[in-house]
């Protein structure tokens, strides 16, 4: 049996493979594992830095929605920069899409700086306002000083991990990320605690890890192992391949920075209301409902190349194909693991915790977030879908729903009236009003594409463009 040569395993899919499913699992399953993989780094490296002490978890804990905002801003860039990327190869300009891509590898870098200067120069006033007690805020001065300074590199592998994608190697970026992440726990205990370093130790080895991980995108750019030429010919400021950009990415970093801001006020009301034993229970039906997400936008970022390389084709019957199986594969897997979370609510519970009182405020709201989670497949669908389109406007209106102009409202409003019950009738609400008004929007997109596809199959789509960037 002759070895496939390891160029050709890391080369890119075929965009254009007739065999949609197959395509998109190739696609969609790196994806799935690489954010898996995401999660477990961030447990396993809370559970070395626990080693060393409560306080140090505490320090970590309030740097986190810091580096969380960060990385929504990375986030919203690489949504954009994938999104421009792939309609470009898809119209047959592999130019433009390389230029888009070097532009914002280029762009990352002073952005990423100004960012490390506003972090260190207003690291004391961001943490106390993010929670740091004067117990834990020496620690986490130091910690974010630490880690100001490998704001850079995060922007740089957010972004290479999204233009790997953009272009069908989701392998490459998968076997980045687990390369990083087994660094980092080997790293972990040697600068911790062989060299001594302590929390500072934790940030070293993810510095080290970081830099190992943009070496291997180096090797790939430079080798010219995937589709796109990221080089500094192609580095100049182009606000026409910029602005496109912008405007896909901008709601994905809002809706990301809204989230940290909608959870904050979540626990807060589930805090005062029923204590800690609210903000426990409340946190553990959240952390498994964030699981059962990980393989839907997984599968959805792999979904999102071949979308917007169907929609840069200008072949709306393979976009309406693409849209249909992600829709079937997303749904399908919503629907059970949502059943099982409620039907299996009560064991669920118990595997996060033995205390009683727990236990049911856990199983409680996981009951009423997994009911509406069923649609969750049907609102991602669209939003890669309006993403590929480049309908900026449209998608960031449904992005930033759930938790911005639904959640925050209810939050405010609810819980004033029903107490406990009012934050738990939020969290059901916001995901539930957002599923119909998605259902309401997808149903009319999905019988415009099938309206073309039946009339031409190679289209301009003029009846649905008019809110595309160019």
């Amino acid at each position: 049996m002759m070895v496939k040569p390891k160029r050709a395993y890391f080369a890119p899919d075929d965009l254009n493979d007739p065999a949609l499913t197959r395509l998109i699992f190739r696609l969609g399953m790196p994806a799935v594992a690489g954010l898996s993989i995401n999660a477990v780094h961030h447990t396993i490296n809370m559970v070395f830095v626990g080693m060393i002490g409560s306080h140090e978890i505490a320090a970590i804990t309030v740097v986190l929605p810091i580096l969380m905002m960060v990385g929504a801003i990375g986030e919203g860039l690489g949504v954009g920069v994938a999104t421009a990327v792939g309609r470009a190869l898809g119209a047959g300009d592999p130019q433009r899409a390389s230029i888009t891509a070097s532009m914002l590898v280029m762009l990352a870098i002073p952005l990423g700086l100004v960012l490390t200067v506003a972090i260190l120069l207003f690291k004391r006033e961001l943490l106390i306002l993010f929670g740091a007690s004067e117990a834990i805020l020496p620690l986490a001065e130091h910690y974010l000083a630490i880690v100001a300074f490998s704001v850079t590199l995060t922007m740089l592998q957010i972004l290479s991990d999204f233009i790997a994608i953009s272009e069908g190697n989701t392998r490459f970026s998968m076997w980045t990320l687990m390369g990083c992440f087994a660094l980092n726990i080997v790293l972990d205990p040697i600068m911790i605690f062989w060299f001594d370093f302590g929390l500072a130790g934790a940030a070293v080895a993810t510095i080290i890890s970081q830099i190992a991980a943009l070496g291997a995108y180096f090797i790939y750019f430079r080798r010219r192992i995937g589709t796109l030429h990221v080089a500094a010919r192609f580095m100049a400021l182009r606000i026409d391949v910029l602005k496109p950009v912008l405007l896909i990415g901008l709601p994905v970093t809002l809706t990301s920075m809204l989230s940290s801001i909608s959870f904050a006020v979540l626990f807060t009301f589930a805090g005062f209301y029923r204590g800690d034993d609210g903000i426990a229970g409340v946190g553990i039906a959240m952390r498994v409902l964030t699981l059962g997400m990980l393989p839907i936008v997984g599968l959805s970022l792999g979904g999102q190349a071949v979308l917007s390389f169907a929609w840069g084709a200008n072949n709306s019957r393979r976009l309406l194909g693409a849209s249909g199986t992600l829709l079937v594969l997303t749904s399908a897997f919503a629907v059970i693991y949502g059943l099982v979370a409620i039907l299996l609510r009560y064991p669920v519970a118990a595997i996060f915790t033995n205390d009683v009182e727990i236990a049911d405020i856990a199983a409680q709201t996981l009951a009423l977030t997994h009911i509406p989670f069923v649609f969750f497949g049907a609102r991602q669908i669209l939003l890669v879908l309006l993403q590929a389109q480049g309908r900026a406007r449209l998608a960031g209106f449904i992005s930033v729903a759930q938790n911005g102009y639904f959640l925050l409202p209810l939050l405010f409003i609810l819980p004033h009236w029903f107490e406990f019950e009012g934050v738990l009738a939020s969290l059901f609400l916001a995901p539930a009003l957002t599923a119909l008004m998605s259902l309401g929007i997808l149903v009319v997109i999905l019988r415009q594409l099938r309206d073309n596809s039946s009339s031409n199959p190679i289209t301009s789509f003029n009846s649905i463009a008019s809110e595309r960037v160019s």
